[in-house]
């Protein structure tokens, strides 16, 4: 069984796609290839995960205005032939995407070859790659029972988003095993900080400008990712040089790879984007979060609407980016750091939107349409 996958531009993408691949291979011994962008955390990721890797000129969908709008609208042609090419020489039993701008080239190269496609969508509203590919889609599936309106209903069903086998690890980690991992003090509850694979500068520079008040009632582990990974630790020493017994609280990095799930698992509190990836790890895992969605572009926010979502649940408390200040972090962040019982009843309300059997049902899904395009020949 030859299965292509694709999904990439962020760890958001990355992640569920390898979830979903790696129970392809380990459960049906399928064969596999990934298609991504050449200029994606994919390249060294997905062959990290021991799953070939074709890159492609893919061309980004942007969410806002930019003059890369307009260039990388004259690469969409050359990563569609790079696609094609890819998958005719491949010749896939069937193809499973999860999102970005890159899955567009190859799941319509894997459908023009005849071969069934499972797209994934993992935000509530889809996103413009997700949007182009449903007419061509096999099948749809969807991480949140709210998104199941946006699609054909004969064709779509709910899943949940898969995570990796790190996370579902995680979930029963002891959180006392995971504090000492990170070198934590048990008594002081933990505020994890992050912005996803790409880190969040707002998120950063707010975080480190509360340090000094924050520190007092809390114990911060802050991943800031790489890009600004110096000017939070410049900015984070600046703000606590006049407290400097307050330091041992505060633990800064500037990516977490495999142990971001342990992270998720030491932690109290969550202060984070609300993309669709990172939801779902607070849901198996079952942390509360204050969730800050990626601002707006021209068409809108999905994060917003996630934010939203989660908090209706009672998941999750969330302020708009552009509301954001150390004060507000500290006001937001103070009720919750104070009432543990608060924090276990948001807990139950996470775990009650997670789907753990997602990767796994999502693999039956493609292995069994490839099997029909097996039998078929």
């Amino acid at each position: 069984m030859r299965i292509l996958i694709s999904g990439g531009g962020t760890g958001g993408h990355i992640y569920p796609a390898l979830a979903v691949a790696s129970e392809l291979r380990d459960r049906y011994g399928a064969e596999l290839l990934f298609i991504g962008d050449a200029h994606g955390l994919e390249t060294t990721l997905v062959p990290a995960a021991g799953i070939p890797f074709a890159a492609i000129s893919a061309g980004k969908l942007r969410r806002y205005l930019s003059v890369r709008t307009f260039t990388d609208l004259g690469r969409i042609p050359l990563g569609m032939a790079q696609a094609y090419a890819h998958v005719k020489q491949f010749r896939p039993d069937a193809a499973f995407t999860s999102g970005g701008y890159v899955s567009v080239p190859a799941g319509m190269a894997a459908r023009l070859t005849g071969a069934p496609l499972v797209m994934h969508q993992q935000d509530v509203p889809p996103n413009l790659a997700n949007r182009l590919l449903t007419p061509v889609a096999t099948r749809v599936t969807v991480s949140f029972a709210a998104s199941l309106p946006y699609f054909p209903k004969q064709k779509t069903l709910l899943a949940g988003n898969p995570v990796r086998a790190e996370v579902l690890q995680a979930a029963r980690l002891d959180p006392m095993q995971a504090r000492r991992r990170f070198g934590l003090d048990a008594p002081l509850p933990i505020v994890l900080v992050t912005g996803g694979s790409q880190g969040a500068r707002r998120l950063n520079q707010v975080v480190a400008a509360a340090l000094p008040r924050l520190l007092t009632t809390c114990q911060v582990l802050h991943v800031s990712g790489e890009l600004t990974y110096e000017a939070t630790r410049a900015q984070a020493e600046q703000a606590l040089a006049a407290t400097p017994e307050l330091r041992a609280r505060y633990t800064l990095f500037p990516y977490l790879k495999t142990e971001m799930p342990e992270a998720l698992a030491a932690c109290d509190i969550a202060l984070c984007r609300s993309g669709a990836a990172t939801l779902a790890e607070l849901s198996i895992i079952g942390r509360p979060s204050l969730l800050v969605p990626l601002p707006p572009g021209f068409t809108g926010s999905p994060q917003a609407v996630n934010a939203a979502m989660f908090q209706k649940a009672g998941a999750a408390e969330m302020i708009l980016d552009r509301e954001l200040t150390p004060a507000r972090a500290i006001e937001l962040l103070a009720p919750l750091l104070g009432d543990a019982n608060r924090r276990r009843q948001m807990s139950v309300a996470a775990r009650k939107l997670g789907h753990p059997t997602a990767a796994h049902d999502l693999a039956d899904l493609v292995a069994s349409l490839a099997d029909g395009t097996r039998r078929a020949s």
